[in-house]
C-alpha cells in the first residue's frame, strides 16, 4: 500500500515538482501535470463550451434538486412516506455532486486548466464517484419498492420499518469501493481532458484492472440486471389489468374492486416516473461506463470519446427534478403551493378525480347503481 498522495499517483510520479516553488507559474504546473497525467488538453473554444455547458446543467441541476429537497422537508406527510425518503436522498446525492463536482470542473474549464491540484482532484474524484455510487444504489432500491408495492401489496407495510436502514446500508455499500483508491487500490486521477477527476480507468496495473471489473460488476451491472428485473416484473403484472384500467369510469365493480382499481391506476403513474428516472440514469451513465471500460485495453482513444460521455454522465443530475416536474402533477401542485402567497395554494393545482361505478359491496351485497369518487394521491410528491 502506498503512503501520501497515493490514491492520485501518476505514471512518472518522479516528473512533478511538489510543492510548487514561487518561481513556477501556474501555467508551468500545468504543463508538468499534462506531462505527469498524460492530459490531452481541448483547445481554449472546447474548454470554453464545456464551461458553458457545466453551467447550465450545474445551475438547473442545483436549483431542481433543492427544491425537490425543500418540498420534502416542509411536508411531514410527504417526507414520511418510504418512497419520498428514497427520493429525498436521491436529491441530496445529485446536488452533492453539483455542489462538490461542477465548480471545480467549471472554474477550470473556463481557465483552461485544472486550478485546484493535487489533492483537489483527490477530493473531487472521491466525493463525486461516492456520490454517483449512492445515486445508482438508490435507483436499485427504489425498483425494488416499486416491485413489492405492484407485484406483492400485501407486503409494501414492510417498507415503513426499513427504509432508514436501507439508505445507510446503500451509503455504506457506496463506501466501501469508493475508499480502495484512496488505500492504494487504484487510484483517483484526472481525467483525459485534465479538468474533471475520477478513478483511473486507462491504468494497466493489474490490480487497477481488476478494481475497474470489479466497479463493472458489483456496482453498475448487478444493479442493471436487479432493475431490469424488478420493471419487468412490475411491466407484467400492470399489463394482466390493463384492460380495467383504461376508463375512467368502470361499471358493475365491487366496492372494493373500485379501490383496488385506483390504486392500481396510482401504482402504474408512479412505477412510469420511477422507470423513467432509472430509464435515463441508465442511458446517461452506460456510455461513460462503456468508454471507461474500453480505456482499460486502448491507449488510442480520442480525447472526445473519453471527453462526451463524460459531460453526457454529468447531466443525469438535473434530469430527475425536471422528470418529476413534467411528469408528476402532485410535484407541479406542490412547487406551486410552496411559492403560494396567502390561503391560495391549497386551491391551486387540484389532484384530478377519479369515479367508479359500483353497484356491490365486497360482500356481493347489491346496493345499486354508485360512484366511488376517488382524487389521485401520488406517494411520491
Amino acid at each position: 500500500m502506498n503512503t501520501g498522495y497515493t490514491a492520485l499517483a501518476p505514471e512518472s510520479a518522479g516528473e512533478l515538482k511538489l510543492p510548487l516553488s514561487d518561481n513556477e507559474t501556474d501555467m508551468d504546473y500545468w504543463h508538468e501535470l499534462i506531462r505527469a497525467y498524460n492530459i490531452r488538453p481541448l483547445s481554449k473554444e472546447g474548454y470554453f463550451w464545456t464551461g458553458i455547458y457545466l453551467v447550465i446543467v450545474g445551475t438547473t441541476a442545483t436549483v431542481g434538486n433543492a427544491l425537490v429537497i425543500l418540498t420534502l422537508c416542509r411536508n411531514r406527510k410527504l417526507r414520511r412516506k418510504p418512497h419520498n425518503q428514497l427520493l429525498f436522498n436521491l436529491a441530496i446525492s445529485d446536488i452533492g455532486i453539483s455542489i462538490f463536482g461542477y465548480p471545480l470542473t467549471t472554474a477550470s474549464s473556463f481557465a483552461g486548466r485544472y486550478l485546484f491540484g493535487r489533492v483537489g482532484c483527490l477530493i473531487q474524484g472521491f466525493t463525486c464517484f461516492t456520490l454517483a455510487q449512492a445515486n445508482i444504489n438508490t435507483l436499485a432500491f427504489l425498483s425494488v419498492y416499486r416491485y413489492v408495492s405492484v407485484c406483492y401489496p400485501e407486503h409494501s407495510y414492510y417498507l415503513n420499518f426499513v427504509t432508514r436502514k436501507v439508505i445507510v446500508c446503500l451509503w455504506v455499500y457506496a463506501l466501501m469501493w469508493t475508499l480502495p483508491p484512496l488505500m492504494g487500490w487504484s487510484s483517483y486521477t484526472f481525467e483525459p481532458f485534465g479538468t474533471s477527476c475520477s478513478v483511473d480507468w486507462a491504468s494497466k496495473d493489474k490490480g487497477s484492472i481488476a478494481y475497474t471489473w470489479c466497479l463493472i460488476v458489483y456496482c453498475y451491472t448487478i444493479h442493471i440486471v436487479l432493475m431490469a428485473f424488478c420493471y419487468y416484473k412490475i411491466v407484467k403484472k400492470a399489463w394482466s389489468v390493463r384492460v380495467n384500467l383504461t376508463t375512467t369510469v368502470i361499471a358493475g365493480l365491487r366496492l372494493s374492486e373500485g379501490a383496488f382499481l385506483h390504486k392500481m391506476r396510482r401504482e402504474r403513474r408512479v412505477t412510469m416516473i420511477a422507470l423513467a428516472i432509472t430509464t435515463s440514469f441508465i442511458l446517461l451513465w452506460s456510455p461513460y461506463t462503456l468508454v471507461s471500460l474500453w480505456s482499460v485495453y486502448s491507449n488510442n482513444l480520442p480525447v472526445w470519446v473519453m471527453t462526451l460521455p463524460t459531460m453526457f454522465a454529468k447531466a443525469s443530475c438535473m434530469i430527475n427534478p425536471l422528470l418529476y416536474y413534467f411528469t408528476n402533477p402532485s410535484f407541479r401542485r406542490n412547487i406551486t403551493i410552496l411559492f403560494a402567497r396567502g390561503n391560495l395554494g391549497p386551491n391551486i393545482g387540484r389532484r384530478p378525480l377519479y369515479m367508479y361505478r359500483v353497484d356491490t359491496t365486497k360482500d356481493d351485497i347489491y346496493i345499486g347503481r354508485q360512484m366511488l369518487n376517488r382524487r389521485y394521491e401520488s406517494i411520491m410528491f
